[in-house]
């Protein structure tokens, strides 16, 4: 399964910087809230407050959304909801996150963690800006790990992407296909997007496949198939490109094209995690 070698490298880095930070900002898919945190990373952070940013809620079921937000403000856990493209990157800082962070340096420094392509790169990019001055080697600070100004008395610390270092599970692989975190084209397309299709029929139903097509399918691949051929992706001697029309389909989906929704509800992740203890429990004869 797919594994980048910097991932590890990304976990050590993490671990060591998060001594001269105050707070790390958890930018997490509003359409996978528990999978997108990546939560074997969660003990890194385990002496830190932590923020949870549900980002792309644009893309999201906002009822699904709403769920998940009365479900973290239960638990205690400090959590805000936004679209980082349709924001300032800066004013929401200043605005919304800043007053929630406590500092014990002369500036208040967030850390912000997140899995690929959850908008953490656009996020830092904007938030950089033309004017925004970049700066390095901070008492502490790895070399070359460099620090933004956010605005007055804010610093940001930007991370590598991180991601599961063990991707056995099917549904979370789906799950991260279905939102764009997982790259495609490093897999078998056409399999991963039989289950993406597997995934949106289960939850939403036909129908937002068939408004989207125009025509009615049998199934995944005649789906494929009426999709590769209505986007008009032909192989050179005629045939129909159903691997490209595969990628084409898992981009549209991870884009918002075919409707807003939510892979996962708290209801199914408090099950998950009892079941999850219940193991844990079991394997220690508890």
């Amino acid at each position: 399964m797919w594994y980048p070698g910097h991932i590890e490298k990304a976990k050590k880095q993490i671990g060591k910087q998060l001594k001269i930070v105050d707070t790390v900002i958890e930018l997490l898919d509003a359409r996978i809230p528990y999978t997108s945190r990546a939560y074997e990373y969660e003990y890194l952070f385990q002496n830190k407050p932590v923020i949870f940013i549900l980002n792309k809620e644009d893309l999201a079921d906002p009822q699904i959304t709403r769920k998940w937000l009365n479900y973290f403000r239960k638990k205690g856990q400090l959590v805000l909801v936004t679209n980082l493209k349709k924001v300032n990157a800066k004013d929401f800082l200043m605005r919304r996150v800043f007053p929630l962070v406590k500092s014990k340096f002369a500036e208040k420094r967030i850390m912000i963690v997140g899995i690929p392509n959850v908008g953490k790169s656009t996020f830092i990019n904007r938030l950089r800006g033309k004017r925004s001055l970049t700066v390095g080697n901070i008492p502490g600070v790895t070399r070359g790990v460099q620090w933004i100004t956010a605005g007055e008395n804010l610093m940001v610390l930007d991370t590598p992407g991180i991601i599961y270092t063990r991707l056995h599970s099917p549904t979370i692989i789906t799950k991260l296909l279905a939102v764009g975190a997982l790259p495609a084209e490093k897999m078998d397309t056409i399999e991963a997007a039989k289950n993406v299709f597997n995934l949106l029929i289960e939850r939403y139903s036909h129908a937002p496949l068939e408004d989207r097509l125009k025509k009615s399918f049998e199934d995944p691949i005649d789906f494929l198939e009426k999709f590769t051929e209505r986007r008009g992706l032909l192989k050179s001697h005629g045939e129909l490109d159903v691997e490209k029309g595969a990628f084409i389909f898992l981009r549209e989906v991870a884009d918002g094209k075919f409707g807003r929704f939510s892979y996962e509800t708290p209801e199914e992740v408090e099950i998950l995690l009892k079941n999850k203890e219940k193991k844990q429990n079991d394997s220690k004869g508890v």
